[in-house]
């Protein structure tokens, strides 16, 4: 992997973007996480108009969304696309808005061209730092001993017991969120407990959000559809 150019790195320390979030791609562009550009969006304070429709054509899984977001005098748009040719999603209208706002997100943080978003294409995934099912040292936060088990490579984890309540926890608290942006703040706030559980865990809990969240936006284009056309 290369040096980031001075840009990206003035990005990163600017919006305390870690190092887990960011990659390099083909030789040259950097890739940033969709949550990650979420939570910058939230904790500088991006407004966000009701999104646009342009297409919605869900036989032939092609969908356009038009994004709008505001940061204090700065507003920008964008479109999001989402069909066959440029995306292996099974949901194109929650591909589309995502796209869309994570492009306005780069823009309106004067970052676009620079970076793109990992929603931006199939290609753009992010490199897998060790085995799913491995928690680092640092991940395990402060627990009794007997809920740690020490193998023998140094890894440590924590016992599925002691596992069990976190992931009911979340999961309970996930799908108490009634909106996108609250599923999104509950993501951002509960990355800490998450980091806690194995790989399997998290993976299981990142499905079910991602499910939780798909459900939500369908919900929300329903609705929007139906108010045109009703």
């Amino acid at each position: 992997m290369g040096k980031p150019s001075k840009a990206v790195m003035d990005f990163m320390e600017k919006y305390k973007i870690d190092s887990d979030e960011i990659w390099e791609v083909h030789g040259s562009t950097w890739v940033v996480k969709h949550k990650a550009l979420e939570r910058v969006a939230v904790e500088v304070g991006v407004k966000w108009d009701r999104p646009s429709v342009q297409v919605c054509d869900l036989t032939a899984k092609i969908a356009v969304v038009c994004a709008f977001g505001k940061l204090g005098d700065h507003e920008e748009w964008s479109f999001g696309e989402a069909s066959p040719a440029n995306n292996k999603n099974s949901y194109p209208m929650a591909m589309a808005e995502k796209r869309a706002r994570d492009r306005v997100i780069l823009k309106l943080l004067v970052s676009h061209g620079a970076l793109y978003s990992e929603s931006e294409a199939d290609e753009f995934t992010q490199p897998r730092r060790q085995s799913t099912h491995d928690t680092l040292p640092e991940d395990i936060g402060d627990v009794p001993d007997e809920d740690i088990i020490k193998r023998d490579d140094g890894i440590q984890i924590l016992t599925v017991d002691a596992q069990r309540p976190i992931f009911a926890e979340l999961e309970k608290e996930l799908n108490a969120c009634v909106t996108v942006d609250e599923c999104r703040r509950w993501g951002i706030s509960a990355k800490s407990r998450a980091s806690r559980l194995s790989g399997h865990w998290r993976k299981t809990l990142e499905g079910r959000y991602l499910a939780h969240v798909r459900s939500l936006e369908k919900r929300d284009a329903d609705e929007y559809i139906e108010s045109m056309t009703g």
